[in-house]
């Protein structure tokens, strides 16, 4: 589906990302290693951002390297050799942590991933019989997040739209006037994402570093306070049975 003279794809201040599957015992560094489920490093200078994550101790861990630029490197076609380029050339002179290991590393990567960081916005889900549900109707990026959630919550509303109307106008319809809201103010978490994950300034990073050692010393209690997660469960679900 087609919608012509729309912008769909908005990209994120034109940052662009290159991710590899990294074996968490090739790294070298014993305190960037995850150490626990679900745990993160992370390492910033403005306008970049190095990132290993992993789900556990023994499971391969991710590493990204995060960076803006000043134009959409997809005006024109780039090969892996081009990607490859672009994300060491952006990283340059980056020689704390483990980052020119991570550069090294994503150079001899068979599994690069490389792409904007963008969001998807549609001025209608659906047309005709057809309609969207996900990230066809609304990717968030990972700077906002909530991807997994919006397209479950999506499929739920959508399925018992379906499943209580009499036709699937009608379906369509109540399901985008429910869902769509809600999505919006997800996707508006991208601003604070962007501050959190590639803040541009100096200033910004050290902002960014204290919230996370509040968040490590006080836990829930910061957590308590911070809105994204009142916007991340502020749609009531309907029962549908």
């Amino acid at each position: 589906m087609t919608m012509p003279g729309s912008r769909l794809t908005s990209p994120i201040g034109h940052r662009c990302g290159a991710g590899r599957r990294w074996p968490s015992s090739t790294i070298t560094s014993p305190r960037m290693r995850p150490s626990r489920r679900c745990s993160r490093s992370t390492s910033s200078v403005p306008g970049r951002n190095a990132v290993v994550y992993a789900t556990d101790e023994n499971s391969l861990a991710y590493a990204f390297l995060v960076f803006k630029y000043p134009t959409s490197p997809f005006r024109k076609s780039l090969t892996d050799a081009d990607k490859r380029s672009l994300s060491a050339r952006m990283f340059k002179g980056v020689d704390g942590w483990i980052v020119p290991q991570m550069v090294e590393a994503m150079c001899k990567a068979e599994d690069l991933f490389f792409d904007s960081v963008s969001q998807i916005h549609m001025p209608v889900w659906s047309k005709g019989r057809v309609v969207l549900a996900g990230d066809a109707a609304h990717a968030t990026s990972f700077m906002s997040g909530q991807g997994s959630s919006m397209a479950l919550v999506g499929a739920y509303v959508l399925a018992g739209e379906i499943a209580t109307n009499a036709d699937y106008s009608s379906a369509f319809e109540a399901y985008e006037k429910l869902v769509r809201p809600f999505v919006e103010m997800n996707q508006a978490l991208v601003d604070e994402g962007k501050r959190i994950m590639i803040p541009d300034t100096q200033e910004e990073i050290d902002v960014r570093n204290e919230m996370l050692r509040k968040m490590a010393a006080e836990g829930s209690k910061v957590l308590e306070k911070d809105s994204s997660r009142q916007i991340h469960s502020a749609l009531t679900l309907p029962d549908y049975a």
